[in-house]
């Protein structure tokens, strides 16, 4: 059925002022799902290893730091490593990290409406970043089978993937590498709506709605760090294994993420699937985990002005130290998402109150599911690899709207019209539980999209897409250009399910990849309206013709009808123009130190350090912790997750780092520039005693090179903390226990960001019972005033909740006047806390 179509450029005025109100929405959660969501403030009891369940202790760093030799899958001259020698297995494979912690002053993209605030030489509609919690990063993974064919798999930092980003990496990787990888990438997108925006090449209009305008040189930006990332993988190829599993309601309690949207319920709730995906080499050496399950980006507020990875980076980092805490290995830890569209982030069951300490939680408790996903992996070295991606035409008539009549409405309830070219924020009924109110069969109100481009139809951004579908072994991954909600999810597996294979084969879907064309849901879910479906471009048909489009092309690898591995239907529709780089900025105070560190902290006191650094165009500071190793030298503090090079800094979530020049940035790059940093850390209520500075080194451009700064900050005593609360009681004659508390942190706010409060120092407790300390301590007891000379060690017991000290082996009289010293046993000068022992 079709109906008359009329131009409605007229009515852009209507339509424009709505885009600022737009993007990615909040973790608003209605009634009917609040009934559902237990976050109940205390540990749930089950005996399954979460924190605050009182039996588990994930990440508690209870050994010494490791300090790591190498990174996750490097060459050490063993065969196959990735260091030259002949392969010894089918499978090769590598992996590779990059930071993306520039360019400070980009705006962000996920959240539409960002305007005013601070205005950069790299921000547009939206403003500028001010600093980062932890540097993004990029990861990726290269296999190769025996017969040469190679599949790239890249996790990325960004809000979504994007059409254009995709061809422009796999141009920028044959540009400066001489290879073709077209149709071989498969990448994806945290989906934090934090990240770098101004990568999608809509009209400038359009950059209200959550990315920014466009910008040629931010794009060409990505695709150099995207392809140096692969190329780094690719280098690192070697001797490999592979592995996969999927665990079903493996977050039964939403304590990692929940259902957000209540409109369809109760067909669907959350994606429950959690698959992961492993790498390492054939000596047991672990190379990468990636972990496919759907969870938005967006437990930091809205009004953030800083880059950060939120709830799924911070898994990837909790991960990553909870494996070396556990082996003493290395891994690099990638988030894939998938049903993410009406899934939010949670971490609220403790009851604590900052968003970061939300998304530590989230990554405390998805992390040792992970770990013993990876651990229990069925290892093999010879899959068989299969690429296959296509650049498809979208119209009207391919999803069938033509003859079905599901996407036409009426202009002001009088003038009929058909999406030909896409339809947004279509509306037609309320959400609301009631499966009985739906939009099938009625006519739906929406902005033509040919409208909001000006009449510029076909446009490349909407109306084309990227589909890649990869065979690894009997697994395949599909992608999902958008944001897919598990409606969605479920029926691409439930398709997936009736396809006929004469072996057995699995599926892994992954949303957020390849391109970007807002939100995809089921038919059902659809029709009864709200936010997923208003966002929307496609109606109520555009996610099943994804998913049908994918399944084909599985369907013909199945048959061994195997072609190129990019078929385009049309060539790309996209317009990649030129630009003009900016230009560096002089630095006038590279290596100065402009706030120095108080010489006596204190655990849980806040330090700050201050010093001009470089343009953040040309890359953001590095800040590193060394301590005094007791010789007269100081020497890094090892990395938490055991990486090799380098040291507990701000590149995690430990440390937040802010950029503050002078003059402030006005939109226009400057001769030069005092282009001051700072970073601040909370020191942590288990961090050793002892002497430390920090090292903040990083680049500055001379007027003709990039060069390197050094600032380091004065010599400063950690110390405990004067409000540490030690008590020690004799349960009996033979058993002490032992707590040592501190007191929580209230978060405080500078503007935006926080200044005290934003890490979690206790994963087992609620806030009002305090920080309690888990590290191991050392004893000495003290007899009618005279200390014993003997020191002991006690362990935490996460059953009983405290320490727990066979008291009966140092042979002192229980009915004494007995008192006992404790410090950290990691205690490079120990720092005492004295209580007198009571009972029994």
């Amino acid at each position: 059925m079709s109906r008359p179509w009329m131009d409605l450029s007229s009515l852009c005025f209507v339509v424009l002022p709505c885009l600022a109100l737009v993007g990615c929405g909040d973790d608003a959660v209605s009634a009917s799902e609040e009934s559902t969501t237990t976050e109940t403030g205390a540990g749930d009891g089950d005996g399954d290893g979460d924190p605050g369940d009182g039996d588990g202790d994930p990440g508690d760093g209870d050994g010494d730091p490791g300090d790591g030799d190498g990174d996750p899958g490097d060459g050490d001259g063993d065969p196959g490593d990735g260091d030259g020698d002949q392969p010894a297995t089918p499978l090769q494979a590598g992996v590779a990290m990059r930071y993306l912690e520039y360019p400070v002053g980009i705006s962000l993209a996920g959240f539409g409406g960002r305007v005013g605030g601070t205005n950069t030489a790299w921000s547009g509609l939206f403003y500028g970043t001010r600093g980062f919690y932890g540097y993004p990063t990029i990861k990726a993974m290269v296999m190769e089978s025996e017969e040469g064919e190679q599949v790239v798999l890249m996790k990325t930092p960004m809000m979504s993937a994007e059409s254009g980003v995709t061809d422009a990496t796999a141009a920028k990787y044959e540009e400066l590498y001489g290879e073709d990888l077209r149709g071989r990438i498969l990448w994806g997108a945290t989906h934090s709506h934090h990240a770098h925006g101004r990568y999608w090449r809509l009209p400038d209009i359009f950059g209200a709605v959550g990315t920014d305008t466009a910008d040629e040189e931010v794009i060409d930006l990505l695709a150099t760090e995207f392809a140096m990332t692969i190329k780094a993988a690719m280098d690192d190829l070697g001797d490999a294994e592979w592995g996969y599993t999927a665990i079903e309601d493996w977050d039964p309690m939403d304590k990692v993420y929940g259902d957000r949207r209540g409109g369809n319920n109760p067909i669907y709730g959350k994606d429950p699937t959690l698959t992961v995906f492993g790498l390492r080499r054939p000596d047991g050496t672990p190379m990468a985990a990636m972990f496919n399950f759907g969870m938005h980006g967006i437990s930091v507020a809205y009004e953030n002005e800083l880059l950060t990875e939120d709830a799924p980076g911070a898994v990837e980092l909790e991960f990553e130290q909870y494996f070396f805490e556990q082996t003493g290995e290395p891994i690099f830890g990638m988030i894939a998402q998938a049903g993410g569209g009406d899934s939010s982030p949670r971490g609220g069951f403790l009851n604590h109150g900052p968003a970061t300490q939300r998304t530590e939680l989230i990554g405390m408790v998805a992390a040792p599911v992970i770990f013993d996903a990876y651990q229990n992996l069925e290892w093999d070295d010879d899959p068989e690899i299969v690429v296959q991606s296509q650049r498809v035409d979208l119209t009207y008539d391919k999803f069938g709207y033509d003859e079905n009549g599901e996407f036409s409405g009426t202009v002001l309830n009088v003038i009929p019209i058909d999406y030909t070219w896409g339809g947004w924020q279509c509306t037609g009924v309320a959400e609301d539980d009631d499966l009985e109110t739906s939009m099938e069969g009625k006519d739906k109100q929406c902005i033509p999209v040919d409208t909001l481009l000006f009449g510029d139809v076909p446009h490349g951004e909407i109306h084309q897409t990227y589909l890649s579908v990869a065979k690894i072994g009997p697994l395949f991954m599909m992608t999902i250009p958008g944001e897919p909600a598990y409606s969605i999810i479920k029926y691409a597996r439930d398709q997936f399910a009736t396809l006929r294979s004469s072996d057995p084969i699995d599926l892994m879907v992954w949303g957020y990849s390849q391109d970007h064309l807002l939100y995809f849901t089921a038919p059902d879910d659809w029709y009864q309206g709200g936010y997923e479906a208003e966002m929307s471009l496609w109606g109520p048909f555009g996610g099943t013709f994804m998913v049908d489009t994918n399944l084909a092309m599985i369907e013909d690898i199945l048959a061994g009808q195997v072609g190129p591995a990019l078929v385009e239907e049309t060539p790309s529709l996209a317009e990649p123009g030129g630009f003009s780089a900016r230009a560096y900025e002089l630095s006038q105070n590279h290596g100065a130190v402009v706030t120095n560190v108080e010489t006596m902290q204190q655990r849980l006191d806040l330090v700050r350090f201050g010093f001009g650094g470089g343009d953040p165009s040309v890359g953001a500071p590095n800040v590193r912790v060394q301590v005094d190793d007791g010789q007269g030298n100081f020497v890094d503090v090892p990395h938490p997750a055991g990486w090799a090079g380098r040291a507990y800094d701000n590149s995690r979530n430990e440390m937040i780092t802010h950029y503050e020049p002078t003059p402030a940035p006005n939109g226009e790059v400057a001769a030069s520039r005092a282009h001051e940093w700072y970073v601040d850390w909370e020191i942590p209520a288990d961090w050793p005693a002892g002497e430390y500075r920090m090292i903040a080194s990083g680049p500055y451009w001379d007027g003709a090179n990039i060069q390197t700064y050094e600032a380091i900050s004065t010599v400063f005593m950690v110390e405990q903390s004067d409000a540490a609360a030690l008590v020690a009681n004799l349960a009996d004659p033979a058993t002490l226990y032992l707590t040592l508390v501190l007191p929580t942190v209230d978060e405080v706010k500078d503007g935006t960001w926080p200044i005290r409060g934003w890490r979690l120092h206790d994963a087992w407790h609620t806030p009002d019972q305090g920080i309690h300390v888990r590290a191991p301590i050392s004893l000495e007891f003290i007899v009618d005033g005279m200390a014993t000379g003997e020191v002991w060690e006690a362990s935490y017991d996460p059953v009983e909740d405290a320490y727990v000290f066979d008291f009966a082996q140092t042979g002192l009289d229980p009915d004494a006047n007995l008192e006992v010293d404790a410090w950290l046993s990691a205690d490079l000068e120990p720092s005492i806390v004295t209580t007198a022992i009571t009972g029994p």
